[in-house]
């Protein structure tokens, strides 16, 4: 049976900077990558393509959804089985879209045979301290990533205060009071593989209409200068709860991550097509049209 780890959390946990980090520590591992965006480009696909590490990518919604399933399933077949073949695999890393409800896991993995090659190690769900209470209030599916967890990342804590954070660990306790809670700074923590879960959550797929998200893709002027960029990215509304990818400038490409608390810019890992995907509500997509048009100027 070939392990699965699968990574949960919401936008801008760190569920990327966790992968890079397992690359990192766990050099013996013989891992692959699939990564699931919920918009159309896979900017996290691309990232981590860059550590060498063989990876596949599902995008355009959500693994646990019935307009995505199919095509898990045919790539756990057709890409992941063919490379185990190959050069047997320790681990194969499943990075969900984070607005996925993970809840239905188990009936994921029952369809078309998954369960006989691979196996449910751990459900690793990270959690970004600082706006965690706000979300879980909020969000059926942030609720749904913990209660599927055995085991929570409490990610960028140096961010919130201790006040803060032994709320968080109190709420998430008593959402899922078997899950193991590890504090963190950059996912720096150790995670080992264990044994296979038994019991995996299974319920029904969700619908296509059941993520209430909208996404917008938007290119930044390549004219404008990486201090025009910060300021734009600064300016953007919270409503607006992610924005990923490359932007090019006449001092060069750069990556780009701008969550509800964080904000990074660092030099582009990879050269491609500089494109930003932004991720709000759909409440909120006057929002997205907002920051599209503030580009035309």
């Amino acid at each position: 049976m070939i392990p699965i780890l699968l990574v949960t959390g919401f936008l801008g946990s760190g569920k990327t900077t966790l992968l890079r980090r397992l690359v990192e520590t766990h050099r013996d591992w013989r891992m692959m990558f699939l990564v699931n965006e919920f918009a159309d480009t896979n900017t996290d696909a691309l990232t981590l393509e860059t550590t060498g590490t063989p990876t596949q990518s599902v995008v355009g919604g959500s693994l646990f959804c019935e307009c995505k399933a199919g095509e898990f399933v045919r790539v756990m077949h057709e890409q992941v089985l063919t490379r185990h073949a190959e050069q047997a695999l320790d681990v194969v890393i499943i990075e969900t879209s984070g607005i996925a409800d993970p809840e239905a896991i188990g009936e994921l993995m029952a369809l078309h045979g998954l369960s006989e090659h691979f196996e449910i190690r751990r459900i690793v769900c990270v959690v970004a301290a600082k706006r965690f209470l706000t979300l879980l209030g909020n969000l059926p599916a942030v609720r749904a990533q913990i209660r599927s967890s055995d085991f929570v990342i409490l990610n960028k804590i140096d961010l919130a205060d201790a006040a803060t954070a032994d709320s968080v660990e109190a709420a998430i306790r008593r959402e899922n009071p078997d899950t193991e809670i590890r504090r963190a700074q950059h996912c720096a923590i150790d995670i080992e593989l264990g044994t296979a879960i038994r019991s995996l959550p299974r319920q029904p797929l969700s619908t296509c209409e059941a993520n209430p998200f909208s996404t917008a893709t938007v290119v930044w002027p390549s004219d404008r200068p990486l201090e025009a960029a910060h300021a734009w990215l600064e300016a953007l509304p919270p409503s607006i709860l992610r924005v990923k990818g490359t932007l090019a400038t006449p001092t060069g490409q750069w990556q780009i991550e701008r969550t509800v608390d964080s904000l990074t810019i660092e030099p582009a890992l990879h050269s491609e097509t500089a494109t930003l995907v932004l991720i709000a509500h759909d409440d909120d997509a006057a929002d997205l049209q907002a920051a599209q048009e503030s580009l035309r100027f």
